[in-house]
């Protein structure tokens, strides 16, 4: 038995619209763990150094990490991998939202995408049953409308949904994919999923997950959530509140000079304005939050 991970892996070749279940080595997660890990060890091994990103033989893979959609707090990223178009090296990008769970619940760690499709498809996934099903009602619209349309359709109300918008479709460069409230921005990798011919793809999973000690694990995770209770009443002096719902920018107001640009190669931002964060802007970012809400 596979503890935390299903041990098998999502495998659908667009171009030739085939699609296989194939059963992981359990060694790689012991060698690389689960999402990222995995997921570089695969592009490494499979895609060559000269394939471009918008080459039928460049992947893109849809990852839950080890932890991912069991109770452990936090644990619910979804990491994308591929070639970025902007870099043309290895690039990942994670979001947050429940993508992830699912695609565990479902049965599957990852989904590993090759190939191009024809024409503009969208991917349904529940449990065993998985299906390569036409978008070209969907061509054009937004990813929101996009989940909330297949959602609709499928007359699946709890299916996640991630979607790539109109910059997708036509491949700009630095176009995200969408999931709910959460994005996987970085590196393009919404163009690939463009390129691919891929315009969403809906999970609904009702399966388990398998814990070696289950009743060990709950209590751990019970601690984590009260160690989090108790450093939101009292916050340790210059670090950042955790479960602080304001999101990324808030770290403007601590860490002024650590932001990462030009894809890593630039420690910080040192053109970006100083003294961004103030309470004003943080006022209008909270009271913008709550209204998307």
């Amino acid at each position: 038995m596979r503890y935390a991970e299903t041990g098998i892996n999502l495998e659908i070749d667009l171009s030739r619209g085939n699609i296989e279940r194939v059963e992981t080595d359990p060694k790689e997660t012991e060698l690389y763990l689960g999402g990222l890990g995995t997921n570089a060890k695969i592009l490494w091994d499979r895609v060559p150094p000269e394939v471009e990103p918008f080459s039928p033989e460049n992947l893109l893979i849809f990852s839950a990490g080890l932890l991912c959609g069991t109770p452990a707090i936090g644990c619910n990223r979804t990491i994308v991998s591929t070639i970025s178009p902007q870099t043309l090296l290895m690039a990942f990008s994670m979001m947050g939202g429940f993508w992830a769970p699912e695609l565990k619940y479902a049965g599957y760690d990852k989904l590993i995408l090759r190939g191009k499709s024809p024409d503009l498809v969208y991917l349904w996934i529940h449990n065993d049953k998985v299906e390569i099903r036409d978008a070209a009602h969907l061509r054009g619209k937004g990813a929101i409308e996009t989940a909330e349309l297949l959602r609709q359709e499928l007359n699946e109300p709890r299916a996640q949904v991630s979607a790539i918008g109109l910059a997708g479709e036509n491949r700009v460069y630095f176009a995200s994919i969408e999931q709910g409230r959460a994005s996987a921005s970085r590196g393009g990798i919404g163009a690939v999923m463009g390129d691919k011919g891929v315009k969403a793809i809906a999970v609904r999973g009702t399966g388990d997950i398998n814990i070696a000690r289950p009743a060990e694990f709950i209590e751990l995770c019970d601690e984590v959530m009260d160690y989090i209770k108790f450093r939101q009443e009292h916050p340790i002096p210059g670090v950042i509140p955790i479960l602080s719902v304001l999101g990324a920018p808030q770290e403007m107001a601590i860490h002024d000079e650590r932001w990462h640009t030009e894809n890593f190669t630039w420690g910080n931002a040192r053109t970006r304005r100083k003294g961004f964060w103030t309470e004003e802007v943080e006022k209008e970012w909270t009271e913008t939050l709550e209204n998307a809400r």
